[in-house]
């Protein structure tokens, strides 16, 4: 029998860093050109078998809040209790790779043992890069992330994989 786990995860970014278009690519396969930004909050809910012989299924719970100032208190409520997060920043905005340790410090306020990674998007505007893979790996290294992942969700880069490893990176950290 094969077993179920079942983890909540929260997005946390700078407005504009591709936050929900990294969940859409991942829950429904589609990348809208224009996205509003997100007012308040989304729940997405995705399984994924994690092994080969079906041993293990993980349950992502999403949370998708937005990332304006005006919904910290918001992010608070959502926040509690996650199991996981993704600190999201886009490689084209340096402000927002620059904001990623305050997003840290806003995880942990909120939930103190929150497996995260922290992801890179948009490589697919890699002639308007502003962040290098390598600072990215460090900012990983230097705040203890479980994981370091670049990605787009309008080329379909590195969505599904992030996902997978993360998954993969919570159960070997639980005990199964």
């Amino acid at each position: 029998m094969a077993a179920s786990y079942k983890f909540k995860l929260v997005l946390f970014g700078n407005a504009a860093v591709g936050k929900t278009s990294l969940v859409e690519r991942y829950i429904n396969n589609r990348f809208e050109g224009q996205y509003l930004s997100t007012l308040g909050y989304n729940v997405y809910e995705r399984q994924i078998d994690i092994s080969e012989s079906g041993d293990y299924s993980v349950t992502f719970v999403i949370f998708d809040i937005g990332g304006q100032e005006q919904f910290k208190e918001l992010r608070k409520k959502y926040a509690a209790g996650a199991q996981a997060a993704l600190l999201v920043y886009s490689i084209t905005d340096r402000d927002s790779f620059e904001n990623i340790p305050n997003w840290h410090s806003d995880l942990k306020s909120f939930t103190n043992d929150a497996h995260f990674i922290i992801v890179g998007n948009k490589v697919d505007l890699e002639d308007s890069r502003q962040i290098t893979k390598e600072e990215g790996e460090q900012l990983a290294q230097m705040l203890q992330a479980d994981g370091f992942f670049e990605t787009s969700a309008k080329a379909d880069i590195m969505i599904n994989e992030a996902f997978y490893n993360f998954a993969k990176i919570i159960l070997s950290k639980t005990s199964v």
